[in-house]
């Protein structure tokens, strides 16, 4: 609390652009001094280790990273061979907040225990306490619809430092019937464009619904196998990618990412991460949207059917 904000500096990431973001702040640290950059739940790839060796290794900023994901453990073991100032944090548990709690900060207070309890909801996790539910819903949902919102983001990382129940406040409340709305037109259109191959079932987005429906897709996706019981993947444009969405209760989602990263064409990019009942990959320099969804029928009815 002593430290935040002045001398903390918050950047909302995604795994497919970690490597750009931590080079701008490479950037920085050459003209003003960083003491440390931490890496938060971000399923790092090992293409990292080469980044930090070439922009971090003759710095004094250490590096801490913390994770939770399946994907994460082989570059997090990789680590050890390299003479690299970092520190890493990971265990296979629901949520990074549960992986701070159980190896990072001992005798949390009860609103810190809620959160992880929350955090553990929001990544797929049960409860039978309505009240951790109901701040999971609208937690996950809020931030969903707005992912680029820095602001909101930010400032409910001030709420959490101070305590405060930010999810119960009249902006979150206002945003989360908006999302859950939202969530139910998409889980409509999902049901109405589904294609089954192969006991999978798979439906496209374009970009323009893409923005439409935001962050949603992962929950939508969670949702509809819950509802029909069977792996299903989600595809959808953003701007210069399209992302993959695979969710899996038979824990084949992040085999599915890592297979398909494997087998794309040459000139096709695809980075992958997650946990095995729900992962997902983002591709570049694909040629439309249809043609990458013939390349995902393909793929299923030749390797899992």
């Amino acid at each position: 609390m002593d430290f935040f904000p002045s001398h903390i500096i918050l950047r909302y990431s995604h795994p497919w652009r970690l490597e750009q973001d931590l080079l701008a702040i490479a950037r920085k640290s050459s003209k003003e001094s960083i003491e440390t950059v931490i890496i938060l739940d971000l399923a790092i790839r090992s293409s990292i280790i080469d980044m930090l060796l070439k922009n971090f290794s003759n710095t004094s900023t250490d590096i801490i990273i913390i994770d939770h994901h399946l994907s994460s453990l082989y570059t997090i073991e990789m680590f050890k061979n390299y003479n690299l100032k970092v520190k890493t944090y990971w265990h296979s548990v629901q949520s990074t907040p549960q992986v701070i709690a159980n190896m990072l900060v001992k005798n949390l207070n009860n609103y810190e225990k809620f959160l992880v309890q929350v955090a553990n909801v929001c990544e797929g996790g049960d409860t039978v306490d309505v009240n951790v539910r109901d701040a999971a819903d609208r937690i996950k949902l809020v931030l969903a619809i707005e992912p680029l919102n820095e602001k909101l983001i930010t400032s409910s990382v001030e709420a959490i430092v101070k305590g405060e129940e930010f999810w119960n406040s009249s902006e979150f409340e206002k945003k989360f019937w908006k999302g859950k709305w939202l969530l139910q037109l998409l889980l409509k259109k999902i049901e109405e464009r589904i294609e089954r191959i192969c006991g999978w079932h798979l439906a496209s987005f374009t970009i323009t619904e893409s923005l439409i429906f935001a962050g949603l897709f992962g929950i939508a996706s969670s949702e509809y196998i819950k509802k029909f019981r069977c792996p299903m993947i989600l595809l959808r444009e953003e701007e210069d990618k399209a992302v993959i969405t695979v969710r899996s209760a038979e824990g084949k989602a992040l085999d599915f990412c890592k297979n398909l990263a494997h087998r794309l064409p040459q000139k096709i990019e695809g980075v992958y991460g997650g946990h095995r009942e729900a992962a997902s990959i983002t591709v570049k320099n694909y040629e439309s949207l249809e043609k990458l969804k013939n390349i995902l029928r393909e793929f299923i009815t030749n390797s899992l059917c």
